[in-house]
């Protein structure tokens, strides 16, 4: 046998057995362990890195951590409670909308007829923002349950005297009275439906929403300052949209609780302001923690028992009419940036710390590709989406 006939003898083999049941099944089994292994090295990976990340916002109720906070507590007394109105110079929801018990019965009817006519004039989108605004706001018993959830600021008998307690109640208060506003608006106006809107709340209420890190004062404070900037500027701009449609009423209790809400920005943001300024390392690495996991609305859960994606829905009908888009966020992340500083903090930090401050500080530029992306979608076809809030007429909208 010459050299040729060998390595053809050789590869005559080779193909025998690679075409055999037994080579097959062998190869099988090796690919299977192998990606096996893959599919195990990566979950063990993932698992390591929540074990690590349930460990990191743990360790902020050390007792170190919450002494920080109970340390706060006379610097609270003086910069948290004076921005609570006096019960007697706030605004109520009887203030802004037509009052039978002024106006008398002629007077109150004539008035809830203009009331109705101007409603008439807003578009069937921004009716559903509005809707969903009035939803979030009217879930106040699950908001009120967020701070009390914060160790060493939290009302623990429901009337401690504690200065961060009493501001707890006090901004409780305050919100109660939008979702009432706007509710009652809604009710007069004969745009929606009420029962289904009603269903929703309750829902919502029934469902509660979920934050990350919950117990950490240092994690929930941050999230709460961003949340009450994201709805100043959500009534702000519905505030704005009302007007041009000539619904002035309306106009005016958006601006008012736009109001409320920027002064409560104001106080959540001077906390974590001053958690910046007493420990910087720990307060950069829990606002880099928040928006890893992204800062949701707290009305992530809502539903009216029909659409399954309601929130969703809402978002993109938030984002077409401009009520709150993704260029919003971006910019809440920017003010935030500079109120706290972050990219001036150098002493003090942790190799962690840096780590954290520039994922922060890159975290607009990220957002910017998405507003791209949004802007691409844009110029996709839009989608009609019924909403049962307005008696299932359809919205269009771009979905994700």
């Amino acid at each position: 046998m010459d050299g040729f006939d060998a390595c053809l003898l050789l590869l005559q083999i080779v193909i025998y057995y690679t075409n055999s049941t037994k080579w097959k099944q062998r190869c099988k089994s090796i690919a299977s362990r192998e990606t096996m292994t893959v599919i195990t090295n990566k979950r063990d990976q993932k698992e390591k890195k929540v074990d690590e990340e349930e460990e990191e916002w743990v360790s902020y109720l050390s007792p170190e951590k919450l002494e920080v906070l109970r340390y706060l507590e006379p610097w609270a007394e003086a910069n948290l409670l004076p921005l609570l109105k006096p019960v007697e110079s706030a605004w109520q929801p009887s203030d802004l909308l037509p009052d039978p018990a002024s106006l008398g019965p002629d007077g109150f009817h004539a008035a809830c007829l203009d009331l109705r006519a101007r409603a008439a004039e807003l578009p069937d989108a921004h009716l559903v923002c509005l809707v969903g605004n009035m939803v979030t706001e009217e879930a106040l018993p699950t908001y009120q349950s967020v701070p009390n959830r914060f160790e060493a600021v939290r009302d623990l008998t429901g009337a401690d005297p504690t200065a961060w307690a009493r501001w707890i109640r006090g901004w409780s208060a305050e919100e109660n009275r939008h979702g009432d506003v706007l509710s009652r608006y809604m009710y007069l106006s004969g745009r929606v439906d009420m029962c289904q809107v009603d269903r929703t709340v309750h829902r919502l209420i029934a469902s509660g929403m979920f934050l990350n890190a919950a117990r950490s004062p240092y994690h929930g404070f941050i999230y709460v300052a961003f949340q009450e900037r994201a709805t100043a500027i959500s009534h702000g701009n519905t505030a704005r949209h009302v007007g041009v449609h000539g619904d002035a009423t309306l106009a005016r209790i958006c601006g008012a609780v736009m109001a409320d809400e920027k002064r409560h920005e104001a106080a959540y943001t001077r906390v974590v302001g001053k958690l910046f300024e007493c420990d910087p390392d720990a307060a950069v690495r829990a606002f880099a923690y928040m928006m890893r996991r992204r800062i949701t609305m707290p009305a992530a859960l809502m539903t009216d028992g029909r659409d399954g994606d309601l929130f969703s829905h809402y978002a993109a009908a938030a984002e077409q009419t401009g009520v709150y888009t993704a260029s919003d966020y971006r910019a809440i992340v920017e003010h935030l940036i500079r109120q706290w500083g972050v990219e001036e903090l150098a002493e003090g930090l942790t190799g962690e710390g840096r780590r954290a401050r520039d994922y922060v500080c890159g975290l607009p530029r990220k957002i910017r590709r998405m507003e791209e992306k949004a802007l691409d979608r844009a110029r996709t076809r839009p989608t009609e989406v019924p909403f049962s809030w307005i008696f299932d007429r359809p919205v269009s909208v771009i979905l994700t």
